[in-house]
């Protein structure tokens, strides 16, 4: 295998079938050929003896000289051979009685008394099959040598017309075989592209991520790695909750303290007898204090958002009304908008928006993106958020006219604790984005990033399909 070549099972396959039916196609074609060649000699040397003996037995001795009263049907059998020419002859102690002179004569003596002997020879520099016989004459001590010779253009166009025949039906039977095996080895690993496309559609935003395969529909060659993966999900999603609890166990065990915190700052606060440097210490960690409790909260948010994506959808869990979702959104969110001097403005030209997510749902979407929209945004910036139809479902674009996000960050800033690298970068988890996305993942919502107001700042698109009508 070349470097950076991927393994294909698929590949493999049809090599391993393709190969070895091509080399069997190969063996029967030599195989063919060579019985095709056997066939068409032992026909055509056939007529030859035929010929030969037809003529051995018109060999008579008079008066102490042989002779051959030759017949015509001896020859005549050769004569519907196309394109081909017959030569004889017939002689004794190697002289010539009748017949073509130069026709390369055998070697009697080796030749058994009524059998014939088959070799190939030249007529004028023309390849011929000779046929030769011996035959006893009466009287004589030594036997009398018969020879038949042929032209071998006619095997040789028989045997190239069958070759070609075999040639035709070799090529279709590799041709077949290649379009069964490539049919029957599709057909074969259908299961494993299934259960290839199965493993593709999980990630962790779906509800069945961590759901075990089902053997039942996998090949039984298969299922050694399947149960290992049924393992690791098994493995992954003990971790994975160990995980949650954590931060769930953790997050609202630390909202006591910080309350307890946050009560305490206060009664500092209205103590007036600090000096000017215990105030500013007060201060700071009173903004700590507050970016502490956001986290906090925000990781409450992300546990219960990864909860709900593993956990089974509940059909009877309420559906949402998102312009009643945004405006309450809106309402929590003003007075953090008047505080920044921020203009927090609505616009719809529909009264209603039921969409499918539940009001949680939409209740953390909206917020964390408002949230957003509002710190990242400049005192005396404007955010509007407005709501439209949008195909078979609603859309809410929340715009402002801040500092945006730059085109290379887009992609990242969907990641956990992922912050932009800039100085001036108002404090913040790096969650909210994470979380906007798991919910959505849930909700059959997309979201898409782009320019904001009068292409400043950032604009965020949010889209959910609408909830089914019931009956």
């Amino acid at each position: 295998m070349t470097a950076g070549q991927v393994p294909s099972l698929r590949r493999a396959l049809l090599l391993n079938l393709l190969l070895p039916t091509c080399a069997l196609a190969i063996a029967f074609g030599i195989a063919g050929l060579l019985l095709i060649n056997k066939t068409i000699e032992s026909a055509y040397d056939r007529v030859l003896d035929g010929s030969a003996k037809a003529i051995a037995e018109r060999v008579a001795v008079e008066d102490g000289d042989i002779s051959v009263d030759l017949p015509q049907v001896a020859l005549g059998m050769l004569e519907t051979r196309a394109n081909d020419s017959v030569y004889y002859s017939v002689s004794y102690d190697r002289a010539l009685v009748t017949g073509y002179e130069d026709l390369a004569r055998a070697d009697a003596s080796k030749i058994p008394l009524g059998s014939v002997e088959h070799f190939d020879s030249l007529y004028k520099g023309i390849a011929v099959r000779v046929a030769a016989m011996t035959q006893p004459a009466y009287g004589k001590p030594l036997p009398v040598l018969i020879e038949v010779a042929e032209t071998t253009n006619g095997r040789t166009a028989i045997q190239r017309q069958l070759l070609l025949a075999l040639v035709v039906l070799e090529s279709g039977i590799i041709a077949t075989a290649a379009i069964l095996v490539v049919f029957a080895v599709r057909r074969g690993l259908a299961p494993l592209v299934e259960l290839g496309r199965e493993i593709d559609t999980r990630h962790l935003g779906a509800a069945a991520s961590l759901d075990r395969l089902d053997l039942d529909r996998i090949p039984i060659e298969a299922h050694p790695p399947v149960r290992a993966m049924n393992e690791l999900f098994g493995r992954l999603e003990v971790a994975i909750q160990v995980i949650r609890d954590f931060i769930a166990d953790a997050s609202h065990q630390m909202k006591t303290p910080l309350a307890s915190l946050r009560v305490h700052l206060a009664l500092l606060q209205r103590d007036t007898r600090h000096l000017p440097r215990d105030v500013e210490s007060i201060a700071e960690i009173e903004k700590s204090t507050r970016h502490l409790d956001r986290l906090v909260a925000q990781l409450i948010v992300m546990a219960r958002a990864e909860q709900g994506a593993i956990a089974e959808p509940n059909p009877d869990a309420p559906a949402g009304d998102l312009i009643v979702s945004t405006s309450d959104a809106m309402s929590i969110m003003a007075p953090f908008a008047a505080a920044k001097n921020v203009d927090l403005a609505f616009e719809s030209d529909i009264d209603q928006a039921p969409v499918g997510a539940q009001p949680s749902m939409l209740h953390d979407i909206l917020t964390n993106l408002i949230d957003n929209a509002i710190r990242y945004n400049h005192e005396g910036g404007s955010v509007i958020v407005g709501i439209v139809a949008d195909n078979d479902g609603y859309a809410v674009r929340i715009a402002d006219d801040g500092p945006g996000i730059a085109g290379e960050h887009r992609a990242r800033v969907f990641d956990r604790f992922y912050r932009i690298p800039a100085a001036d970068r108002p404090a913040g988890s790096g969650l909210g984005l994470s979380i906007v996305r798991t919910l959505l993942q849930q909700a059959a919502g997309t979201i898409e990033l782009a320019e904001g107001i009068d292409g400043r700042g950032l604009g965020v698109t949010v889209r959910f399909p609408a909830r089914p009508r019931d009956g």
